[in-house]
């Protein structure tokens, strides 16, 4: 299996996925709520991706029965759970809060290998991910730690840490997948669990008063959340899980804010600042040591 190809892929993945949080920035601005936008995106992913999962289902329906609680859960965690519990979230907080938060990923998805797959930690990674998260800071406090002095946990914080857990969850459960069992056909399963639990929310959420416009605007945010961070985003991270494992890919995690601030200048014309630079620096430098760097630079000390 290409390794190199698997880091293309998280990359991919986790640059289309900050788009999407741009999308989140910009959709209450054209009254598109959270669970609205959720469910469309899945749905357009089901869509899309159905006609090539059903001669894969089609050729192995005894397969799919017998790992139907793996996509199921996979589907309840990651459609119906980590996007809704994130957007509903950041109605609550702020994105300095919800970013900061959102760092634990590297260390969560450590824990998690760690008791789920048996796998060491080194004391090389763990530096490597204090190091990025340092860099995450860096960024989201525009460069002044003063703000950490603010740093008060809400309902808002709760749920983002929520969905943080989830993501974490996905990346180890993305392994379970048996080998012989074609991916798009997993992921079309996922959706049709997820969908299956998050659609009476959405029209809870419409019912309650907040349906979704019909207007060009909304139409685009929603097909950019379902075809570039649905289809093309959600594959690629679970292609690179699979090749470059999960540990890994959790370093990798820690891009997300940094492509987010990047595309930020970028496309909403937001200014660049010198902690943008730095921030980037400090988190590239600290996911090329946990995952690249030889273990000879850093203490050699195992968790097992």
């Amino acid at each position: 299996m290409n390794t190199g190809l698997g880091y293309v892929f998280v990359v991919l993945a986790l640059l289309l996925w900050a788009g999407n949080a741009v999308i989140g920035r910009v959709a209450p601005d054209v009254n598109v709520p959270p669970l609205a936008l959720n469910f469309w995106r899945w749905t357009i992913a089901l869509f899309v991706l159905a006609p090539f999962a059903i001669p894969q289902l089609a050729a192995q329906p005894d397969l799919f029965r017998a790992h139907w609680r793996l996509w199921t859960v996979f589907g309840i965690v990651t459609v119906a759970g980590f996007n809704s519990a994130y957007y509903i979230g950041l109605q609550y907080t702020t994105v300095v809060q919800g970013t900061l938060i959102s760092a634990v990923l590297p260390i969560l998805v450590l824990l998690a290998a760690r008791v789920f797959l048996i796998q060491p930690i080194t004391g090389r990674q763990l530096t490597g991910v204090a190091i990025s998260i340092i860099g995450v800071a860096i960024i989201v406090v525009r460069g002044d730690f003063g703000v950490l002095g603010h740093f008060v946990l809400n309902i808002g914080d709760l749920w983002i840490l929520a969905a943080v857990c989830m993501w974490a969850a996905q990346t180890i459960l993305i392994r379970f997948v048996p080998k012989e069992m074609e991916l798009v056909a997993f992921q079309v399963m996922a959706f049709v669990a997820g969908l299956a639990v998050l659609t009476p929310l959405y029209v809870y959420e419409t019912v309650e008063g907040r349906p979704i416009p019909l207007t060009w605007s909304a139409a685009l945010l929603v097909g950019y959340a379902g075809l570039a961070a649905g289809v093309v985003g959600f594959t690629c991270w679970n292609l690179g899980v699979m090749r470059i494992g999960p540990k890994t890919a959790g370093y990798f995690g820690n891009l997300f804010p940094v492509f987010g601030a990047a595309l930020g200048i970028l496309l909403l014309g937001e200014p660049f600042r010198w902690f943008h630079a730095l921030g980037g620096i400090v988190t590239l430098s600290g996911i090329y040591l946990a995952t690249i760097a030889p273990a000879t630079a850093c203490p050699r000390r195992v968790i097992e």
